[in-house]
């Protein structure tokens, strides 16, 4: 997981209210014109996508604080949170995946007040929808109905990639299951936050090449297109899918009779694109739109293929030993885009992740992660209980809703937000007193000269 690069506020799940905005996440009219980034020729990132940050010192002092005061360091965001959430109700249940959608419902509940208990983390980075989901009264009871009234009241036009940033580890859980099965699975757990179809098509892709992925049946771009194909056709050909709610007038396209919201042409789009530039991942109106950060993934896919030989025929395949700098250089450039880039980031990086295997992470982005060996005991015992390796897997408290020891009152909380609240003025306080100290240092040695 690779989501803990920020570059930029998480936009994902903020629900527009122009009416006339279909796919974006956000409702602003205004447009910021951020420049592409392309890397050089050296395969290094190009320093005039950062000249923004000296158009005036608040500029990079704000931007910097976002990511060193806002976070704590080396720690992931809440898109992995929210697939931790999955991963422990299905290790906790592993012979029940069917109940996984309500008990993921649950924790996520829990989650948006007190946090991922089992590592003592508040719920930071929380989406406009997904909170107003959740905090509707009936959500324990039908969460797909809550979230499919909260997307008609948008006008059918919220689409945000808050289902779809959290979905890999049922990939994961699909080795040991059939494509229908993983996709059914799939596609409950995301409808538990997001109604639209597009979203359910991109959860179902993404579940698809990860299964695909580990069990050696997607080895090339031809295979990529395939699993495409497939997602696509499997919501086709559910009405639920298609619509949501079936009380509700369905709007077609002249041709066809697919559903606007399904519209190939749109899909294909994305997933095909070339380029970063042809994503326009910055665009503010629509950064959050799932599509952007589907295509984005895939086209990370892509070009960890094409690095390594794999061509468009499964015929022609080769496997060269991969560069060991491929996942962060292809990651670096998608981080550098802007837009949602920590969702993007925890998309791709499930994708090449999946590709390249373990042993290709950087190792000093790896061995740096905040709760990396309670992360790397959970991945174990997920390999344990699908079969992967051998060796017997008990029950574990911080695997429960509760983490087995019970829920923080509402002065717990309040204390939690306060000492939280705290930290990052204390954050706030040191980077501000090392920033007075390099100031003045580089004054002292300009004098030095002059004198």
């Amino acid at each position: 997981m690779s989501d803990f690069v920020l570059v930029e506020s998480p936009t994902n799940d903020e629900f527009p209210t122009d009416e006339n905005t279909a796919n974006g996440a956000t409702s602003t009219k205004d447009e910021q014109t951020a420049p592409t980034l392309k890397p050089d020729g050296k395969n290094k990132i190009s320093k005039s996508r950062l000249a923004f940050l000296d158009a005036h010192p608040f500029v990079r002092s704000s931007v910097t604080e976002k990511i060193y005061v806002r976070f704590a360091p080396r720690a992931w965001t809440d898109d992995t949170d929210q697939a931790l959430l999955i991963l422990l109700s299905y290790l906790q249940r592993p012979s029940n995946p069917t109940n996984l959608p309500q008990d993921f419902a649950h924790r996520l509940h829990i989650w948006t007040s007190h946090g991922l208990l089992a590592l003592n983390r508040p719920p930071c980075g929380i989406g406009a929808l997904v909170s107003s989901i959740v905090k509707t009264p009936t959500y324990l009871e039908d969460p797909a109905s809550a979230a499919t009234a909260t997307w008609l009241k948008s006008g059918r036009n919220v689409a945000p990639n808050g289902s779809l940033m959290r979905t890999h580890p049922i990939g994961i859980i699909g080795v040991v299951m059939s494509e229908f099965e993983t996709f059914d699975l799939a596609a409950t757990v995301s409808k538990t936050t997001h109604a639209d179809p597009r979203c359910t098509v991109s959860v179902l892709v993404v579940v698809a090449l990860i299964r695909g992925l580990l069990r050696g049946e997607v080895r090339c771009e031809e295979h990529i297109d395939g699993a495409i194909a497939s997602a696509y056709g499997y919501v086709l050909s559910s009405p639920a899918l298609i619509s949501p709610s079936p009380d509700e007038p369905h709007i077609f396209e002249q041709a066809g009779g697919i559903p606007l919201h399904l519209s190939r042409s749109e899909l294909s789009r994305h997933v095909v694109a070339a380029s970063f530039d042809e994503l326009d991942l910055d665009d503010r109106r629509e950064m959050g739109y799932v599509y952007k950060c589907l295509g984005s993934a895939i086209l990370c896919l892509r070009k960890c293929m094409r690095a390594t030989g794999a061509s468009l025929s499964p015929s022609k395949t080769a496997s060269p030993i991969p560069s060991q700098a491929l996942f962060e250089d292809i990651m670096t450039e998608l981080i550098m885009q802007g837009g949602d880039a920590n969702t993007n980031g925890a998309v791709a990086g499930a994708l090449m992740g999946a590709y390249l295997g373990h042993a290709y992470l950087p190792a000093h982005w790896a061995t740096g992660l905040a709760h990396r060996e309670w992360l790397d005991e959970k991945i174990l015992r997920l390999c344990k209980v699908i079969g992967v390796l051998e060796g017997e897997v008990r029950e574990e408290a911080d695997e429960q809703p509760d983490c087995g020891k019970g829920l923080m009152s509402t002065a717990e909380l309040e204390a939690r937000d306060r000492a939280m609240l705290l930290g990052i003025m204390e954050r706030k306080r040191i980077r501000q007193e090392q920033e007075r100290k390099k100031d003045g240092q580089s004054k002292g040695f300009a004098a030095w000269f002059g004198s």
